[in-house]
């Protein structure tokens, strides 16, 4: 209800325009904005390609969007493997027709100090967040491109646009999805290429990640949890997926999800570091005791 009331103009009509009897294609689509993003479109009947590694979640996804009028198929992708995410794009291609919306979703983190961090999952973090963005989009575009249209949508955060503490890999490729599309969105204008491609900023929106990121220090864990899920101001799933939406039928580059995410826009563009002190003051409920257990 809030979301329709923040976003009336996402009908179910101009969304089935949106798809145009095109498949959507989402990853990460087992929890969160993907599996919220799922459900709308599903309302509208959207032709769903949904992928994710969590196999049980991406099928309570599915059951949740699968009724009449809607075709919904699974499929077990990681999106870190270039050679698997191709075959995917050629499959979904192939069966279906080039897709009208590819929604790169999928996203992990891990709460530490940069001095803790574990390289390994570090590495991991990169991976999926940006070298998954990067194969998904690489997959998908020439079939958009020779249809004509279509959308992508690239998932940074808020987090993209200003560091903070405890997610130093996080930020560090959500900054980079940042980077990565806008040059494809230069280029793209450039071709005169009937192709969207979005970039979105969500602020703390209220999904799993916090209870599945990595911890180094299992100590801290309920305590960022509960800042995550009960402290900071933040989204519900199903109203950033209307707004993600929204952004997208307005042909919107740049897609700013929840208040706390246009405040940090503001605070970039305006003040940059100038804020970052009372910025960690105000994080520290979240993240004080993971930045705080070491000074060198």
């Amino acid at each position: 209800m809030t979301a329709l009331m923040w976003h009336p103009r996402v009908t179910d009509r101009r969304l089935r325009d949106l798809c145009a009897d095109r498949p959507v294609v989402i990853t990460g689509a087992g929890s969160g904005m993907g599996r919220e993003l799922a459900c709308r479109l599903a309302r509208c009947g959207a032709v769903l390609e949904l992928s994710d590694v969590d196999g049980a979640g991406l099928e309570s996804t599915a059951a949740l969007c699968r009724r009449p009028g809607t075709s919904v198929r699974t499929h077990r992708v990681d999106v870190v493997d270039m050679q698997a995410v191709r075959d995917h794009a050629d499959d979904v291609v192939a069966r279906r027709g080039p897709p009208s919306l590819v929604v790169n979703n999928a996203g992990i983190t891990m709460v530490a100090g940069i001095l803790d961090e574990d390289d390994e999952y570090s590495r991991r973090v990169m991976s999926v967040n940006f070298t998954g963005m990067v194969n998904g989009t690489r997959a998908f575009l020439p079939y958009l491109r020779r249809a004509g249209g279509g959308h992508i949508v690239n998932m940074s955060s808020a987090f993209g646009l200003l560091g903070s503490p405890a997610q130093a890999s996080y930020c560090a490729s959500k900054f980079a999805v940042r980077g990565f599309t806008q040059t494809v969105q230069d280029e793209l204008r450039a071709a005169k290429s009937g192709v969207g491609v979005h970039v979105v900023y969500p602020g703390a929106v209220h999904t799993p990640i916090a209870r599945t990121a990595r911890y180094m220090d299992p100590g801290v864990r309920d305590y960022v949890t509960h800042g995550f899920d009960r402290r900071l101001p933040g989204t519900r799933p199903a109203a950033a997926a209307v707004a993600i939406l929204a952004g997208v039928l307005a042909g919107r580059d740049r897609i700013l999800v929840g208040i706390d995410a246009r405040a940090i826009d503001i605070i970039a563009r305006v003040f940059a570091g100038e804020v970052l002190r009372p910025l960690g003051i105000l994080e520290r409920p979240v993240f004080g005791p993971v930045v705080g257990r070491r000074d060198g």
